[in-house]
């Protein structure tokens, strides 16, 4: 075949060409250049023997279109990639924080102060009458008893008045120096004494001599002093003269009466050591007993005193004699009592913490001695809290809470006095949303 069989005209080649590269190009949405239309895409030999290779740019055009669609296709799959990723930390992070956040709140109760009392009937344990139900047997009897004691009258009537003592004269003359009584002693704050009796001081010695004030008042009782005796020549007034060493003493000469406030104060006295001496007798007499309650019989008091009202008597002795009446039982037996009756009327949600039985006290209510039985008030203080299993707090106003909200809520809770919360993780500022990760503990 001739070789012009295979040529295609240049003007239809370059109007293919360029239909094929628009369509491509809009496809893409790149701005592709084109060729002029004037040059025509491939060169034919001079001698139309030989036909120009056709040019590969619609080719390539393709391939970077295929690149462009799968960065984009890339890029996509990276972005959901990391969005799930994300998610799926967002997700393990929530459910550790559900499975393992953890608060436990560690209450400490308010502990109240509770004051009650009770009356229990003691039963002596020679009576013959049968024992009721909540009656303890013990000792309920009378016992006499009588006590005498001496007193010392308050009651005085002053006769007079002194103030003496000791001072030592000393002589430093060459002569024998005499003194009569009464002779003068002036101290230096001049107050003037006298000797007791007369005295003979020897040359170059000393004497020992007893004086008294020339005025018996209370002011003249002085201390340690030098005394003159100015009765003698003024030339001998510094070579002989008197030294105290002991103070003055002031005395009343007085005589002792016997008042009615003695007598009054006397027997009161003695009722109060003849039940103090009572108490002692009746704890050795009933050892088993801990407790004894002791009462004296006002109607069956005698008194003898040994002296009246008004007579002169320094000292005077009364004898007294009475009945005490005795209710002794077992410390237990009250105890468990008592004990009983505070659980009864505690709220189940409570209990005992501290009841003491040095806090407890025990008072004479009325006895029945032909009975044998006395009744007995018992007054007892006691601490009580809440039970570990309390359920004060509930754990849904709990959920969610800050810790100034935690505060705040607690602190408006009578029964709890403080709190301590700890958190699992320790990061954790609030309490967790799920009740049955809060863990409440009653700390006594």
């Amino acid at each position: 075949m001739p070789e012009t069989n295979f040529l295609v005209p240049p003007q239809a080649a370059v109007k293919k060409s360029k239909q094929r590269t628009s369509r491509k190009s809009t496809k893409a949405g790149v701005a592709i250049g084109v060729r002029k239309a004037d040059k025509p895409p491939f060169k034919i030999n001079e001698n139309f023997n030989t036909i120009q290779s056709m040019p590969r740019a619609g080719y390539k055009i393709k391939e970077n279109l295929t690149a462009a669609k799968k960065s984009e296709a890339k890029n996509i799959y990276f972005k959901i990639a990391g969005s799930f990723i994300a998610l799926t930390v967002i997700l393990v992070l929530a459910v550790l924080y559900l499975g393992f956040a953890k608060a436990t709140l560690i209450i400490i109760p308010t502990q109240e102060k509770v004051t009650d009392s009770l009356n229990v009937t003691i039963v002596d344990m020679d009576s013959t009458a049968g024992m009721a139900q909540g009656e303890i047997l013990g000792i309920v009897r009378q016992v006499p008893l009588e006590q005498s004691q001496t007193f010392t009258a308050t009651g005085k009537k002053i006769l007079g008045e002194e103030v003496t003592g000791q001072v030592t004269i000393i002589n430093d003359y060459l002569k024998n120096q005499p003194l009569v009584a009464t002779t003068r002693l002036l101290s230096q704050d001049n107050k003037l004494f006298r000797l007791k009796n007369t005295v003979n001081v020897p040359a170059g010695g000393r004497v020992v001599a007893e004086v008294y004030a020339d005025e018996a008042k209370p002011d003249m009782a002085i201390g340690p002093s030098k005394f003159t005796i100015p009765g003698l020549w003024a030339g001998l007034q510094d070579k002989i003269y008197a030294q105290s060493q002991s103070p003055m003493a002031y005395q009343e000469k007085v005589k002792y009466i016997i008042t009615q406030s003695d007598i009054d104060k006397a027997v009161s006295g003695l009722k109060l050591s003849l039940l103090t001496n009572a108490k002692k007798e009746i704890s050795q007499a009933y050892q088993e007993y801990e407790q004894s309650i002791i009462e004296v019989d006002n109607n069956s008091i005698s008194q003898e005193v040994q002296g009246k009202v008004g007579e002169e008597k320094d000292k005077f002795t009364i004898k007294i004699k009475t009945k005490i009446t005795v209710a002794a039982f077992k410390d237990n037996d009250i105890y468990s009592q008592v004990r009983a009756k505070l659980i009864n009327a505690l709220a189940d949600d409570k209990e005992i913490v501290e009841l003491r039985r040095a806090d407890t006290a025990y008072h004479l209510g009325g006895i029945n001695l032909s009975q044998g039985t006395a009744t007995v008030d018992v007054d007892f203080v006691a601490k009580v809290t809440l039970k570990d299993n309390a359920k004060i707090i509930k754990k849904n106003n709990l959920a969610g809470l800050n810790n100034e909200q935690l505060k705040a809520y607690l602190n408006s809770l009578p029964e709890v006095a403080g709190y301590e919360v700890k958190f699992f993780p320790a990061f954790l500022k609030k309490m967790p949303n799920l009740v049955d990760r809060i863990e409440v503990v009653i700390k006594k």
